[in-house]
């Protein structure tokens, strides 16, 4: 069946939309991860110095936070810093 310009404008914003849409949840997805992985790696440190310091959960998340504001850096790369020392000394 023969088809219109008029037939294939729909399909191609439907097309771009849908991409569009695709291009956004992967981008969340992604952002998620993310977010996970952070959590993972702050959890560990949290739990190192809770061993290490004697201190409950939400001070050693408060210690995680207040190093991270002291020095300028992301509560990532803190607690990154707690679980190896030795590769936060090679930044």
């Amino acid at each position: 069946k023969p088809f219109t310009i008029g037939d294939l404008v729909p399909a191609i914003e439907i097309a771009i939309s849908r991409h569009t849409q695709m291009k956004s949840l992967a981008e969340e997805v992604a952002d998620l991860h993310e977010r996970l992985e952070t959590r993972k790696i702050i959890d560990r440190a949290k739990g190192i110095l809770m061993k290490a310091l004697n201190l409950s959960e939400p001070e050693a998340f408060s210690w995680i936070q207040r190093a991270a504001m002291d020095r300028r850096l992301t509560m990532k790369e803190v607690a990154q810093a707690v679980i190896s020392p030795e590769a936060a000394l090679d930044k």
